[in-house]
C-alpha cells in the first residue's frame, strides 16, 4: 500500500513537472520580444507621430505607456483601458497603432512605448523624445536683413544711374572732336558765303541805281 502511493506520488510529481514545463514553453515561446528604441528630436510646437508597425494581422492587443500612463486596448474584445491625462496626446480610435501629440512640450519629453502582443510573441518599439526650444532671431540680424532688403532696390538703381551717366559722357566725349571740327569749317564758309552775298546784293543794288538815274536824265534831257 505504501509503495502504491509512493508510485502515486512520483507520477503525480512528474506529471506535474511535464506540465510545467510545457507551460513554461508556451510562455516562453508568446514572449519572443522584438525590442526597437529610437530617438526623437523636435522643436517645441511640432507635431510628432508615433507609429507602431503591424508587422501581422494577428494582433491580440495594443499597449501605450509613458512612465506610469497606460492605453491599453484588447482587440478580441473590444475593450479598453486608458489614464492618459494630456489633452496633448492623442490616439485615433480608428488606428490605434499611431500615438499622435499635437503640440510637443517641453513636459512630452521621455520614453514612449508600444507594445504589440501577438498570438505568437511581443513586439516592443521605444522612442526617446527629446523638445528642443526654438531658435531665437537676433533682433540686429533681423534689422540687419530688413535694412539689406531695402537698400538693394536703391543701390541698384544708383548704379544704373551711373551706368547711363557714364556711357552718356563717353558718346559725348567721343563725338566732340569731330564736332568741333565740322564747325570750325563751317563757320568760316557760313560767314563767307553770307559777306558774299551782301557784297553781290549791294554792287547789284547799286548798277540798278545808276541805270534808273540815266533813264532819269535822258527822259528830262538833262545831258
Amino acid at each position: 500500500m505504501k509503495l502504491s502511493l509512493c508510485v502515486v506520488v512520483v507520477m503525480f510529481h512528474r506529471n506535474q513537472a511535464a506540465l510545467l514545463s510545457i507551460q513554461l514553453l508556451a510562455v516562453c515561446h508568446v514572449r519572443a520580444v522584438s525590442d526597437n528604441h529610437v530617438q526623437v528630436q523636435v522643436v517645441r510646437g511640432d507635431p510628432v507621430i508615433f507609429n507602431c508597425n503591424i508587422s501581422a494581422g494577428n494582433v491580440t492587443q495594443i499597449n501605450w505607456t509613458k512612465g506610469k500612463f497606460l492605453f491599453a486596448h484588447r482587440i478580441l474584445v473590444n475593450s479598453t483601458f486608458s489614464n492618459f491625462t494630456y489633452q496633448n496626446v492623442a490616439i485615433d480610435p480608428c488606428c490605434l497603432s499611431n500615438l499622435t501629440i499635437l503640440n510637443a512640450q517641453h513636459e512630452d519629453t521621455g520614453l514612449y512605448k508600444c507594445v504589440m502582443t501577438y498570438k505568437h510573441g511581443i513586439t516592443t518599439t521605444t522612442w526617446n523624445l527629446t523638445v528642443l526650444e526654438k531658435h531665437k532671431e537676433n533682433p540686429l540680424s533681423i534689422q540687419l536683413w530688413i535694412l539689406i532688403y531695402i537698400l538693394a532696390p536703391v543701390i541698384g538703381l544708383l548704379l544704373c544711374g551711373i551706368t547711363a551717366a557714364v556711357c552718356y559722357h563717353r558718346k559725348v566725349r567721343s563725338r566732340s572732336p569731330e564736332d568741333d571740327s565740322v564747325q570750325v569749317q563751317s563757320l568760316p564758309q557760313s560767314e563767307a558765303e553770307v559777306v558774299l552775298r551782301i557784297g553781290t546784293d549791294g554792287r547789284m543794288n547799286t548798277k540798278h541805281r545808276s541805270q534808273y538815274m540815266e533813264r532819269l536824265n535822258s527822259i528830262y534831257g538833262l545831258y
